[in-house]
């Protein structure tokens, strides 16, 4: 080997293959580490955009949720979605909806016990059952919903439907108005559905950012998905997205000038690193916004109520440390259903919309939030808390009493405002705020725009009143109510011609309780119906022993509004055995006035099986002629308020004359109550009353006393002086 080829050799094995493994080690140190690294990046890219996509799809049916709390929770729903359908307004109100599909495309009500009483889709009637529209899984989503008639419920999720996939949310319909009378005994079911198709997925990739985000088939599953699982848990669907693309992208970049410059690896690194950061910084960017969503309203752009209970955590969190005070106000609006059923839901979200604006600029930078519907709520801290409440409260309603102009309309509303505080104890996000929305409801009772500060006394009442009925319950199921009857005399012969069944409650523990206190409490509990049919079923039980008089009981108003009361009080003669020509119900006259046609329907059918309706307590409401005509009542009863200072008043004579004489035009028998001297019966008698009943002639005794006295001939004073 020549000496050229030596220096040659040593030069490549002392400076060349060195340098050149230098070169080759660093370049493939470079290679290796950009590759990891735009993998890495990838990885980061597919794990946010995978959390966006999450989030995107939980959003949409977050938003089919809270329409759907729009459309349920309301009193109207309740008025027209009970009993006989309102179709009309069920066409109004969903048919329509679903023809535009903004908010859904399929709408159906289910029963009580499931059978379908209304269901269109894109504006067309469904004909098909909901099980072969939505699939087995729909079940699971209605098993466990409450429905007791009062407390809304709500379960949503994504199934596989004849249509493809869609977001379906099912749940109870039930009065907005925690006092709605009458309560549901059972909730029926709202369900709404809006397809999840390529188009609302198309929306989603351009809203969340999320790059060619689009449905596939479960056989096309692999990376880049998120599987779409339905409430039973079962996969039916997935989304998918374009591969990650950012670390290829700065590879790609880079790559071809650490070929060609080596010397500039550093440099090269450090664009690389940059580029990668910026990629990153965006898809966070994306997940932010869509964290942005999930806890904020989108109608309104403010916070929903998930972040205020969130804001509401560590205020009361902060409180325990410093113990300074945290109030909550709590708004809703007065009027505001009416505003959507008069000018439509787009009117209504304009409204919400000036509203939320209206109230951020007053609320002097404390948390505002929209806690749902036409609901919103301020939370107040520092050592004035409750008055700074208190101020805002009054500058909100302010604020609201002034008209809004929307659409060319002039809208007014008002607002009915709840304050709670917790300047005292521990009390919870949650427990704060329902002391605040308990507050609020107080101020709406009272009038529309007021300002009501929560009181621990609230709740002692509803206690109160739900042990009442508790006990009351208690005592249907065991037997523990009682009966007394006053008899009703004929006003020429003084024979008993009828008793009148009287309800008492001995309460454990409390004694007597009067009827006019646990009557009441039991059509708010929802157990006027079975208390009402165990006063009937009761009544006619003992008055098969007294086959020559008529029974009257006392219905209540909530009773008629039951359209199966008729079928209950025909199943009762069946069983009982009684005649329904023997039976007679009394009914107050403010329930004909309040609901005049349903009034109507309701007594044609009670008269229908053959019993006596009667008008009780005559001249305590509005006493009007005109209904009186309206209804075809068999009695009327002369409240004892009509007869005071018949002896002494000419005027009071006159006017129970021509009461009477106004009945026997009507052809209606009219019995006098509260008669109380002799007197007052021989003027009754004479201004042509055909009925006595009073202390005079009787007391209520038992139905033992009744019988003794039927036997003994009907002897009024015997009666009297027992009592």
């Amino acid at each position: 080997m020549s000496y050229r080829d030596q220096v040659i050799a040593r030069f490549g094995l002392r400076v060349v293959v060195p340098a050149v493994a230098v070169l080759v080690g660093a370049l493939a140190v470079v290679v290796i580490s950009l590759s990891e690294m735009s993998d890495e990046v990838n990885r980061i890219e597919d794990r946010l955009t995978a959390r966006s996509a999450e989030a995107a799809l939980r959003v949409t049916i977050r938003r089919l949720e809270e329409t759907h709390r729009d459309y349920a929770e309301w009193d109207d729903a309740v008025r027209n979605a009970y009993g006989d359908v309102n179709q009309a307004f069920m066409t109004e109100t969903f048919a329509t909806s679903t023809i535009d599909a903004v908010f859904f495309d399929t709408a159906i009500l289910l029963d009580e016990v499931g059978g379908v009483r209304f269901a269109v889709h894109k504006g067309d009637t469904l004909d098909a059952p909901p099980s072969e529209v939505f699939g087995g899984s729909l079940p699971a989503m209605t098993r466990d919903l409450v429905r007791d008639g009062l407390t809304y419920d709500v379960n949503t999720g994504v199934l596989a439907t004849r249509w493809g996939l869609a977001i379906v949310a099912a749940g109870a319909v039930v009065p907005f108005t925690k006092d709605f009378e009458p309560r549901p005994e059972r909730s029926r079911i709202l369900i709404l559905g809006k397809i999840f198709d390529a188009a609302v997925v198309s929306r989603l990739s351009e809203d969340f950012l999320i790059p060619d985000l689009h449905l596939i088939g479960l056989e096309s599953r692999g990376e880049h998905t998120l599987d779409v699982v339905d409430p039973g848990g079962k996969v039916v669907g997935a989304l998918a997205w374009s591969p990650p693309s950012l670390g290829n992208q700065a590879h790609a970049q880079v790559s071809p000038t650490v070929f060609m410059m080596l010397a500039l690896v550093g440099l090269t690194m450090a664009f690389l690193i940059a580029i990668a950061l910026r990629g990153v910084r965006e898809v966070e960017r994306r997940e932010a916004a869509a964290r942005h969503a999930a806890t904020n309203d989108e109608l309104s752009g403010l916070p929903n109520r998930a972040a205020l209970v969130a804001a509401l955590d560590r205020a009361t969190e902060a409180r325990r440390a410093d113990r300074t005070p945290v109030a909550v106000v709590y708004l809703d609006l007065d009027g505001f259903k009416e505003v959507n059923d008069a000018f439509g839901h787009h009117a209504g979200d304009r409204l919400l919309q000036e509203v939320a604006r209206g109230f951020r600029e007053r609320s002097n930078g404390h948390l505002l939030a929209r806690v749902g519907g036409d609901e919103f709520a301020v939370v107040v801290t520092g050592p004035a808390a409750v008055k700074i409440a208190c101020d805002l409260g009054w500058r909100l309603i302010s604020f609201v009493s002034d008209p809004f102009e929307i659409d060319g309309r002039m809208i007014s509303v008002g607002t009915s405002v709840g304050v709670a505080v917790a300047d005292s104890g521990d009390p919870s996000a949650e427990e704060l705020l329902r002391r605040a929305d308990v507050a609020m409801y107080q101020a709406k009772q009272q009038g529309p725009n007021r300002v009501f500060v929560y009181d621990a006394v609230i709740d002692t009442i509803r206690h109160e009143r739900l042990e009442i009925a508790d006990d009351l319950r208690r005592a249907l199921r065991e037997d523990k109510l009682d009966l007394v009857y006053q008899p009703v005399f004929d006003a020429e012969t003084r024979a008993v011609v009828g008793v009148e069944a009287l309800l008492r409650w001995n309460r454990p523990l409390f004694g007597p309780m009067p009827p006019s206190v646990f009557v009441p409490i039991a059509e708010q509990s929802g157990l006027i119906d079975e208390l009402g049919g165990w006063t009937i079923r009761r009544a006619c039980a003992d008055g098969m022993a007294w086959p020559s008089v008529k029974v009257s009981v006392n219905v209540s108003p909530a009773q008629f509004r039951n359209p199966n009361f008729d079928a209950l009080v025909a199943e009762i003669l069946q069983a009982t055995g009684f005649p329904a020509g023997r039976l007679e119900l009394e009914v107050t006259e403010s329930y004909f006035i309040v609901n005049p046609d349903q009034a109507r329907r309701a007594i044609d059918t009670i008269r229908a099986l053959g019993i006596a309706v009667s008008l009780d307590d005559f001249g305590t409401g509005y006493s009007s002629i005109g209904y009186l005509r309206s209804f075809n009542f068999d009695k009327l009863k002369l409240d004892r308020s009509m007869i005071v200072g018949l002896a002494d008043d000419e005027r009071v004579h006159r006017l129970v004359k021509a009461t009477v004489a106004l009945a026997e035009a009507l052809d209606l028998t009219v019995t006098a109550e509260g008669v109380e001297t002799e007197e007052e019966a021989d003027l009754l008698r004479n201004a042509g009353c055909a009925e006595f009943q009073g202390f005079f002639f009787a007391k209520p005794v038992g139905a033992a006393a009744i019988s003794e006295l039927l036997r003994s001939g009907g002897s009024t004073i015997g009666v009297a002086q027992s009592a």
